[in-house]
């Protein structure tokens, strides 16, 4: 028991040393309690070897409302640094300081000493771009701003972020700050996406493909889907264009602007100027071998009776000229297809209004050639061109039956 006892106290004596040790060598201080002013200065009595209580109280004097002394500041930070140099975090918070008491020259040789202990890291270059960013010396903030997005990419955003909040030109960004590497130009991109800035995003792009810059399928297909979000069709067709050619794909051809038209391919790319084929409770979609007015497929439509359905689950993003007039043509079946609101082909401007709809198909109808005329609105880029069906407040709305659809085809008109 004795023995039990002993090692006991000789454990705990072991930890208490190391402990004590342990705050000298790395500034841990574990018995500070609430950090206040009071309890700080105990701790420099108490530990006058550790570090820590001064690199504190230098916080402490440097943000306190009531209490703020930057040169109160300044003598405890001097003293933790005078105790650990080799802490970043101290020559860092000195630099702030001198840089509040307008002390730029003594600032930046903080900034220095902070990156000479680590050059390498995230929070010191971090700081130091934005403390030259506060004294408008911008070029050697971008020193520091460039080996972020240089090393730290999941950072970016956070760099492009200032950037654009101290109102750099996006030219001058694509110029100066941008890496010229694939990977970096994804990066900005992507925050341009986040922010919704459609005209610096489309100046990217053509930066990154005019410097041969190759984007995967994703990456071109994001491009698209934000350049038609944000109403810039043309564009965004014009992107769709180039990719399909690079993957070998058919374009439209005859001054046809639908995509897939004839169902041939389930798919295209699979985003973009695709067709949109949307799961619909009590509606079964397919392409349909066995049914077709031209090639090899079609696409079938099937309501299964038991809902009122408002579809809209079949659609396709197209683009177009302003002011021009425009014919929409394709080739419709039905088989058994109830109530009065039956099935029709639907075009609907993106932006300046347009809405234009054909007759509704019900009942049995062999191949129909079902077209729409309309003219473009004046600043329209494009639209929506789509299969509709719409719920019904008449007593017999439950939809069944089938319809089919094939050879969609969108042409300007001469």
């Amino acid at each position: 028991m004795k023995r039990l006892v002993a090692c006991f106290l000789v454990l705990s004596v072991s930890i208490l040393g190391g402990y004590l040790i342990l705050t000298l060598w790395r500034g841990v201080s574990l018995y500070l309690g609430i950090p206040s002013e009071e309890n700080l200065l105990r701790a420099t009595r108490f530990t006058p070897l550790n570090p820590n209580p001064y690199y504190r109280l230098g916080l402490y004097y440097q943000l306190s409302i009531e209490g703020r002394d930057l040169n109160q500041s300044l003598h405890y930070l001097k003293e933790a640094i005078e105790r650990d140099p080799f802490d970043q975090r101290y020559w860092l918070t000195l630099a702030k300081a001198l840089s509040r008491m307008g002390e730029t020259k003594s600032s930046e040789a903080a900034i220095e000493r902070a990156l000479f202990v680590f050059p390498t890291g995230y929070t010191g270059r971090w700081t130091a771009a934005n403390l030259f960013l506060q004294q408008d010396d911008f070029e050697k903030a971008l020193l520091h701003f460039s080996y972020i997005l240089a090393n730290y990419p999941d950072r970016s955003n956070m760099v492009y972020e200032v950037l654009f909040r101290t109102g750099q030109d996006p030219d001058f960004i694509l110029d100066r700050v941008v890496p010229a590497n694939p990977s970096s130009f994804n990066q900005y991109l992507s925050y341009l996406y986040e922010i919704g800035d459609r005209q610096a995003a489309t100046e990217a792009w053509a930066r990154k493909v005019s410097l041969g810059y190759r984007s995967d399928r994703a990456e071109t297909l994001r491009h698209i889907d934000f350049l038609i979000s944000g109403g810039a069709l043309n564009e965004a067709s014009r992107v769709w264009g180039s990719r399909l050619k690079e993957e070998g794909l058919p374009v439209p051809s005859d001054g046809n602007l639908i995509t897939n038209g004839d169902f041939e391919r389930e798919k295209m790319l699979g985003g973009g100027f695709d067709w949109k084929i949307i799961p619909a409770p009590g509606v079964s979609i397919l392409f349909d071998p066995s049914v077709v007015f031209s090639g090899k497929k079609s696409l079938k439509i099937r309501f299964d009776g038991k809902g009122n359905v408002d579809f809209h689950h079949v659609y396709q993003f197209v683009s177009w000229e302003p002011n021009k007039d425009y014919l929409l043509r394709a080739e419709m079946k039905t088989q058994g297809l109830t109530t009065k609101s039956g099935i029709k082909m639907e075009v609907v401007g993106v932006g300046p209004g347009l809405q234009a709809a054909s007759e509704p198909l019900t009942g049995d109808n062999g191949w129909r050639d079902v077209t729409i005329a309309f003219h473009t609105p004046g600043q329209s880029q494009g639209g929506i061109v789509r299969l509709r069906r719409e719920r019904t407040d008449k007593f017999d709305r439950f939809i069944s039956g089938s319809a089919w659809l094939d050879n969609v085809q969108l042409t300007e008109k001469r």
